[in-house]
């Protein structure tokens, strides 16, 4: 990487700061993980190491997990090389077979899916050895069977080239980061936190509060019915399958009823009877789940579909669970509750969301709830209460029982009258979490806490970039939520220490050290 001043890497304009250019110097030429918090530029490191390739006359591929964020990049992209003779292509599922092959032979630089690109490769229409970078966003994804990997190995074996890695977050637990750098063969590691002298000078404050919300008497009540209902049939199915006991994870049950699938199939009958007995576990662990975590309206929904379906595994479930006398004192209670039922959580999220509409013009919200459910539910709290909220509500594509997701038209213009004030609130689900150029807001709402450092640390992302933010976590007392909350402070915690750990020893990590 050529040493001069920033003036040399000037994107149309868009002069790179110093952390962007001391990061793209050091990365240049070797894999590279480069860990660098959401909102800090990352995209404008790689357009820098990707002018580099592209000056030297070698191609490159920028591989993202989702369209969404591949039609980000092709217009940013489109934008930072505007003034250069270049051919940026974006390439998807959805473009022809047929039409590919032209637009790999004649592109300078391509932007697409890692399953698109994979397909193309194994279909001998991409010469990974003429390409000199390759670039990885939201590489924490590359563990496992999921396609970056498989593209990096063979990128590693065809071309002399090098691959940018980049992340947010690459999560604390040991094995996760080990696999990303043996999955992408990293040889470097470079980590910038919003406290390293070179990026606090571009990161604005935010103050993150938990806020313990009370869920109410009837809610308590019904959550430790339900919870009751799923001790009684663990405790009953302990005596006849001893994998289980009465501490059981909603993750166990499922690969207990796994196993025990398996072993009915090979010839133990008898287990097909007890299989609906463990299933119906599961379902009364997940209506736990939602009085502990999101409200009541959740489990009535959840209720509904069940004794509604025509699926007879479910029709068997719900006819154990109506043997069960707390799931029926509990589903009795759920009844009676939901006539003059409010949501605590959802009358906090109206609390604060008007108070900092209310406080400027121009403020906006993000609220981010696990559960595409719950953000139907209280999209329409929100629009009944309030007269100064305008809530969009923003979900991934794929379409749910009944319910239509949003195409990636509707995505980005969604996004687009967000960013223009036409919307000031936006309901989002994990979409909105990881990636998408989501304009900077005022306050971020957890509905829930998420017992994932990464998901936590993208979320708490999308405010703070340009002005203070706030950031607010809904934690019900007394239920999972608690759980779920430090869990998520233990791992970010973690993950933390092993990166001051790393910046103490040598300010920047190396494979070797790096674990």
């Amino acid at each position: 990487m050529d040493s001069d001043t920033a003036n040399h890497y000037n994107l149309n304009g868009i002069k790179p700061r110093e952390y962007q250019i001391n990061i793209a110097r050091e990365a240049s030429g070797k894999n590279t993980l480069v860990v660098l918090p959401t909102g800090l530029g990352k995209t404008i490191i790689a357009a820098m190491l990707a002018k580099v390739s592209l000056d030297n006359g070698r191609r490159v591929i920028l591989i993202a997990p989702t369209r969404p964020l591949i039609d980000q990049h092709l217009k940013t992209f489109t934008e930072l090389f505007s003034e250069q003779n270049l051919i940026i292509s974006g390439i998807t599922g959805q473009t022809k077979i047929s039409e590919r092959k032209n637009i790999w032979q004649k592109s300078n630089l391509i932007i697409s899916t890692p399953q698109t690109v994979l397909g193309d490769i194994m279909r001998n229409i991409v010469e990974l050895k003429s390409y000199g970078l390759l670039i990885v966003d939201e590489a924490h994804r590359a563990i496992g069977n999921y396609a970056f990997v498989e593209i990096g190995k063979k990128f590693m074996v065809e071309s002399t080239g090098f691959i940018l890695a980049m992340t947010a977050s690459p999560g604390s637990n040991r094995d996760h980061i080990d696999q990303i750098k043996e999955n992408l063969d990293i040889k470097k590691v470079i980590i910038r936190t919003e406290n390293d002298p070179d990026v606090s000078p571009y990161v604005k404050e935010t103050v993150k509060t938990a806020i313990y919300v009370d869920p109410g008497k009837e809610q308590t009540t019904i959550s430790s019915l339900f919870k009751n209902a799923l001790t009684s049939q663990l405790n009953a199915l302990s005596g006849s399958v001893k994998e289980i006991s009465k501490y059981s994870s909603r993750r166990e049950l499922t690969d207990i009823i796994r196993a025990l699938s398996a072993r009915a199939v090979s010839g133990e009958k008898q287990l097909f009877g007890v299989i609906p007995y463990v299933t119906a576990c599961v379902r009364l662990d997940i209506l736990c789940e939602y009085c502990e975590s999101q409200g009541l309206q959740l489990a009535v929904d959840y209720l509904n579909e069940m004794e509604e379906s025509h699926d007879k595994s479910l029709t068997r479930t719900v006819a154990i669970l109506e043997k069960n006398t707390y799931f029926v004192q509990a589903r009795m209670a759920l009844n009676d509750a939901v006539k003059t039922y409010e949501n605590a959580k959802f009358r906090k999220v109206l609390e604060l969301s008007e108070r900092k509409i209310m406080e400027g013009l121009g403020s906006k919200v993000i609220i981010f709830t696990h559960y595409r459910k719950t953000s139907k539910f209280l999209i329409e709290y929100l629009k009944e209460k309030s007269s100064i909220l305008k809530p969009l509500r923003f979900v991934g594509q794929s379409s749910r029982k009944g319910e239509q997701g949003m195409n990636q038209k509707s995505q980005r213009e969604g996004i687009e009258k967000f960013r223009n004030g036409s919307y000031n609130v936006l309901v989002a689900t994990s979409v909105a979490e990881e990636g998408l150029d989501i304009p900077a807001t005022d306050m971020v709402i957890f509905y829930e806490p998420v017992p994932s450092e990464i998901r936590s640390i993208q979320r708490r992302g999308r405010t703070g970039r340009f002005n203070a933010g706030e950031v607010f976590i809904l934690v019900f007392k007394d239920g999972r939520d608690i759980a779920y909350y430090n869990s998520s402070l233990r791992k970010e915690s973690m993950m933390i220490g092993k990166m001051k750990k790393e910046m103490e020893a040598k300010h920047e990590a190396t494979l070797m050290d790096f674990s």
